[in-house]
């Protein structure tokens, strides 16, 4: 598949998995790639918010011209209006939950407060080498010591930071998966899982996914719990 199908599909919502594999590590790898995206996405805003204007000025026209009822006869030509402009359009006409940014405005990598990074210090251990480039924002090199780490031993936390690193390079759902997993037992990182969790399924417009865990973290955790309050107004 070329590029520019890798885009009409991701723009459609129907990359296979492995195609959407080969889009994500194009948009992490490629800059001319993820600026074509970003157009695409902009215009793509652009366009639905037109849609919209004109479906509702069509509505109002519609209504106008009943006086005082919106009869059935003005219902199936709105509906015709609706379909003609797209199904898309229609869902963007109920709904003006723009999910990409709202995740771009809730995503922050966590910090690191596992091993801290001393300027000067020349330690050389695998554990070091994967917060420096974490903090350092190399997430590319940052992946690769996590995975070795996680060869070593399993451990819950370094699971939680290579998640964050994956959600930085656009692999969102083997984040979603390692944050699952993560989840599977009880400790003291369940609720910040579960926020990046809920961002994650924001972030492929899985809004009641998304909205579901934000509920369950703003009753059982005061983590981030205006950001959780304000993120569930904005969805509904």
């Amino acid at each position: 598949m070329n590029k520019d199908e890798l885009i009409a599909n991701y723009i459609s919502k129907t990359l296979s998995l492995e195609a959407k594999k080969e889009f994500d590590h194009l948009l992490a790898t490629d800059s001319e790639f993820a600026k074509e995206v970003a157009f695409q996405n902009n215009l793509k805003a652009v366009i639905k918010k037109e849609e919209r204007k004109t479906v509702k000025q069509q509505l109002r026209n519609f209504e106008a011209e009943g006086n005082s009822s919106f009869n059935y006869r003005n219902w199936f030509v709105a509906a015709t209006v609706i379909a003609l402009l797209g199904l898309t359009s229609f869902w963007y006409f109920n709904s003006s939950i723009d999910a990409e940014k709202l995740y771009a405005e809730n995503f922050e990598p966590y910090r690191n407060v596992v091993q801290p990074i001393v300027r000067g210090e020349t330690k050389t251990d695998l554990k070091t080498k994967a917060f420096t480039a974490y903090e350092t924002k190399k997430y590319t090199e940052a992946l690769l010591y996590f995975n070795e780490l996680l060869k070593e031993n399993s451990d819950e936390t370094i699971a939680f930071y290579k998640a964050n690193v994956l959600l930085k390079l656009n692999k969102t759902e083997e984040a979603i998966t390692i944050l699952e997993n993560n989840l599977k037992t009880t400790d003291s990182l369940d609720a910040k899982n579960n926020w990046y969790l809920a961002l994650a399924h924001l972030r492929l417009n899985d809004i009641e996914n998304s909205k579901m865990i934000l509920n369950e973290l703003d009753t059982s955790t005061l983590f981030k719990n205006k950001e959780v309050r304000h993120l569930l107004k904005q969805l509904d």
